[in-house]
């Protein structure tokens, strides 16, 4: 069809946002998922089995990465001790200009690269097929080196922990601080895919 139009999808832990014009995707983000609980841990009748994990990849591709880091690597990544709350900027309509912080990815060793390549496929494959391409090459043209990792908070799970990747052009975020409604700790994901040049097809001001 001719003309602009947009789509908005929203749900507690879900919004969707795609902004179209004659026929053409210009924009896919903000994108946001969460789970609570990220891991289901005791059985309730009629719901999913024990084990059942939401939002897996984006948080153990992290902790791989993490976990690869050596002395220097990892001074560089972690930017707190303590997580943060929640995702910076949760509800505003254009992501945070701030600059970049933590572990330059050209600083990264080829297999770390590809870990850190293969989390951020796992957000945009989020996307249908078609969109998640496009977006895939868009990154890769940008290239893993111009990105930065940075780290917050606890590296293991069950403890407060955030994380967030920087390119030249995207922004994700990723927090699990806040405990399920059993009272199990960070237990409760936030995941979230912003376009730094501006979501919703919007010029940021």
């Amino acid at each position: 069809p001719i003309g602009s139009w947009g789509l908005s999808i929203e749900g507690h832990h879900l919004s969707l946002n795609f902004v179209v014009k004659d026929g053409k995707l210009l924009s896919f983000t903000p994108s946001f998922f969460g789970a609570n609980p990220a891991i289901v841990h005791s059985h309730v009748e009629g719901g999913a089995p024990v084990g059942t994990r939401i939002l897996d990849k984006e948080e153990v591709l992290a902790f791989e990465l993490l976990g690869s880091l050596d002395a220097e690597q990892r001074r560089l990544a972690v930017i707190a001790e303590k997580a943060p709350a929640d995702v910076r900027s949760a509800g505003e309509v254009q992501p945070p200009q701030t600059a970049p912080e933590g572990l330059p990815g050209k600083q990264l060793k080829p297999e770390q690269q590809k870990t850190l390549e293969a989390l951020l496929h796992t957000y945009l494959d989020n996307m249908p097929a078609e969109i998640a391409e496009s977006r895939k090459d868009e990154v890769a043209k940008s290239g893993l080196e111009n990105a930065y990792f940075a780290w917050a908070g606890a590296d293991k799970p069950g403890i407060g922990h955030y994380y967030r990747v920087q390119g030249p052009t995207y922004l994700i975020e990723f927090v699990n601080v806040q405990p399920d409604a059993a009272g199990n700790p960070a237990n409760h994901s936030h995941a979230l895919w912003r376009y730094l040049r501006g979501d919703f097809d919007l010029p940021v001001k």
